[in-house]
């Protein structure tokens, strides 16, 4: 594994992968499979995308964990994010390259999502050596009392994918949050997946990754 923060991501899985009921890891395990596709896994909409395979043949090694001694990361960035970001540049680190200028250069400001402040900390964390105490501050405000993490002050309901990366985050930097185990069963499907918000009633592999990682960071 590249980077410190992938094995972790990857031990995070697993743990909930390992709190999941055995009736329960064969519903995921199903699902998975029902996504799969020739060349990879689909996206939301049923179609083959290269950005779910990469969700896909992580879940794959979590099920199995013989196959990660022949598991490489590969980072796929949604076309609607880019690389000329916050993101791009914790693309780069994810890669292998980490840059403390670059990250000091970023301005918070201009991406105001709990998204971009777990990238930030996490980066921070290993590239500087210490987070920001105030950015933590923020991502912990953005708890819900149900437990789940809104991605903005702007969002109206709280999701699975902020939650999940936020929760990892704060146990990356050793931070406090409330305990989300409610919120994450909330989601949960019995197709064998979690949805993205309590309004939604389908999932991907995306979704599945994001439940697992949230169950893993209780």
């Amino acid at each position: 594994m590249k980077t410190k923060v992938v094995k972790r991501v990857y031990e995070t899985l697993r743990s909930g992968w390992e709190r999941l009921t055995p009736e329960a890891q064969q519903a995921v395990r199903d699902f998975v499979k029902s996504q799969r596709t020739a060349n990879g896994y689909m996206n939301a909409g049923g179609k083959e995308d290269p950005y779910y395979r990469q969700f896909g043949k992580v879940l794959e090694v979590v099920f199995s964990p013989w196959k990660l001694a022949f598991f490489m990361p590969d980072f796929v960035v949604n076309e609607s994010v880019g690389r000329d970001n916050v993101y791009g540049l914790f693309m780069d680190y994810l890669s292998g390259n980490p840059s403390a200028e670059r990250l000091a250069e970023v301005d918070f400001a201009q991406h105001a999502t709990t998204n971009a402040a777990c990238c930030l900390l996490v980066m921070q964390q290993e590239v500087a050596s210490a987070p920001d105490a105030a950015l933590v501050t923020w991502l912990q405000q953005r708890q819900d009392e149900t437990g789940g993490f809104y991605a903005s002050e702007q969002a109206p309901i709280p999701d699975m994918l902020s939650t999940a990366v936020a929760l990892f985050t704060l146990q990356y930097v050793e931070a406090k949050a409330q305990d989300a185990s409610d919120f994450i069963q909330a989601h949960w499907i019995e197709e064998g997946a979690f949805s993205p918000t309590v309004l939604d009633e389908y999932s991907d592999v995306e979704y599945v990754f994001y439940g697992l990682l949230a169950l893993g960071s209780c």
